[in-house]
């Protein structure tokens, strides 16, 4: 027998789908409670306000994101930098094109980078610096005896950027890739080959510096 949800569980289930779809500034909490069959006053009874909320909202979609498609779930014993950079890649690539509940935290951050919020600053500090840190660590630790910082650091944002790239440009993205949706087997080939690039980049720069 499933398990009635609460009115707390469905207004923060609405706001997620509702804030990834509309973004904050174009969601009221009206909305939010007419999809959750919710009296209006559920917001600030459970969360306080429709700030308190959006802050609720992205804590939550990225526990559930990152608990799916944890960035260190596809190392195998004593990975390589390589190994790294493809488990960090394909656990972003399957992150951006989840069209189920784990894929709303980079549909939330897509809607907040383009109209940022007040939590931005709070949403680098407390998820998107640490998670970066997963890959930065390797990065630095494999290249600090052969590029200096400035080059570590443009190796760092190139290699997220190519994985970025479909989060941000959701609108264009059909038309680069001919469809919307990725298949298993699609995602885990674009992981492996973002992986494989930026390690051949990498490389290049190695060898000019020496």
């Amino acid at each position: 027998m499933t398990k009635k949800k609460s009115t707390r569980e469905r207004v923060l289930e609405a706001a997620c789908q509702i804030f990834a779809d509309k973004g904050f500034h174009n969601t009221t909490v009206a909305d939010i409670c007419e999809k959750a069959e919710a009296n209006i006053a559920a917001v600030n009874y459970h969360f306080g306000d429709k700030e308190s909320l959006y802050d609720a909202v992205w804590h939550h979609a990225f526990e559930i994101t990152s608990n799916t498609y944890p960035i260190d779930g596809d190392l195998p014993e004593n990975p390589t930098l390589l190994d790294y950079l493809f488990s960090h890649t394909n656990a972003l690539t399957h992150r951006i094109f989840c069209e189920e509940e784990a894929g709303l935290f980079p549909k939330l951050l897509h809607r907040e980078i383009a109209n940022p919020t007040l939590a931005l600053d709070r949403i680098m500090k407390e998820v998107l610096f640490p998670q970066s840190m997963f890959l930065g660590k390797k990065v630095h630790e494999e290249l600090k005896n052969h590029l200096d910082e400035k080059q570590i650091r443009l190796c760092m944002h190139s290699i997220i950027g190519q994985c970025v790239f479909f989060n941000f440009n959701r609108p264009l993205r059909e038309r680069v890739l001919g469809k919307k949706i990725l298949n298993e087997e699609e995602k885990v080939e674009l992981a492996r080959h973002i992986a494989t690039f930026s390690m051949g980049g990498i490389k290049e720069l190695i060898n000019k510096n020496k």
